[in-house]
């Protein structure tokens, strides 16, 4: 174990503390496939994460930082087959779909989730990616919206306002957007998709890219109408709408804190991913990989 890391659990509440020393600045935590791992069944996205992430912590395997990077630690977890199963089908057979979740306005945060994913699964390309961007500190009708979980009627109306005041939120989403183009360009993602956006700055986004999105997410438990103007514009432009029930905001500080008893450092990405073998459209792999900072 590296010694700038102490790992310390207490067995009787099977909880992990993960201290890192000054040096470490940033951590990746990566639960691998948590098939077997987390069987809970009906749980809310947000508590099928920590306890995959306990499980993690718990029998953790700690790797040295790279060369290059001595300011960072990869945490995975023992006895993972990730890999493995990722493996025992050809590329061509399986269906890798992951979805971000990036409440922070930054381009260097979305390569690195990217780029960590592709290393983690061993694959040169994903078939699909959902990007989940809410601005910071974005309001509806006067309240703030992320960390909140409350609704209100209009949203439950089928009324859609996904920037929430937040005049910057467009220009934001593009600028993360063109950076997805990239890796389309390059054949590292077959499709991009969004999620949560109103049909306005759908249209926006879509009018502006030059890789439109084929897949639109929309929040079941915040908005239980389609709205139709949304509808209508994925239908005319062959978009494939789906329906999601994740938070807006899957990992806080608070939750790294005060149930994984990680202290002094902040989320800033979260993806979760699938594999599906393609001919059965069985579910071979799923899990999840979280990016830290020190504040």
């Amino acid at each position: 174990m590296d010694n700038c890391i102490e790992l310390r659990c207490r067995r009787a509440a099977s909880t992990c503390q993960l201290r890192a020393s000054s040096s470490i600045l940033h951590l990746v935590v990566n639960t691998g496939n948590v098939l077997n791992v987390n069987k809970k069944a009906g749980q809310k996205p947000s508590e099928e994460l920590v306890d995959c992430l306990k499980a993690t912590l718990a029998t953790p395997a700690i790797e040295a930082a790279a060369k290059g990077a001595p300011s960072s630690a990869n945490v995975t977890r023992s006895g993972d087959d990730l890999r493995e199963k990722v493996a025992e089908h050809e590329r061509a057979s399986v269906k890798i779909g992951a979805k971000l979740f990036l409440n922070t306005n930054s381009t260097e945060n979305l390569k690195n989730a990217i780029d960590t994913l592709l290393s983690v699964l061993g694959v040169e390309y994903l078939d699909n990616l959902i990007l989940a961007y809410h601005p910071e500190g974005r309001t509806t009708n006067g309240t703030a919206v992320n960390g909140n979980s409350g609704e209100d009627d209009d949203t439950k109306e089928g009324v859609m306002d996904w920037s929430g005041g937040h005049s910057d939120a467009i220009q934001d989403l593009k600028a993360l957007w063109k950076e997805m183009e990239e890796y389309a360009k390059s054949k590292k993602i077959c499709q991009l998709g969004i999620a949560d956006l109103d049909v306005n700055s759908l249209k926006e986004l879509y009018n502006g890219a030059e890789f439109h999105p084929s897949i639109a997410q929309i929040n079941i438990s915040t908005c239980c109408v389609v709205p139709p103007p949304l509808q209508e514009f994925c239908q005319q432009n062959d978009i494939q709408l789906l329906t999601h029930s994740d938070p807006e905001e899957i990992l806080s500080k608070e939750t790294l804190k005060t149930d994984l008893d990680v202290e002094n450092f902040a989320p800033k990405w979260t993806i979760r991913f699938q594999v599906h073998v393609k001919c059965r459209g069985v579910l071979a792999a799923k899990g999840y990989v979280i990016g830290a900072s020190r504040e």
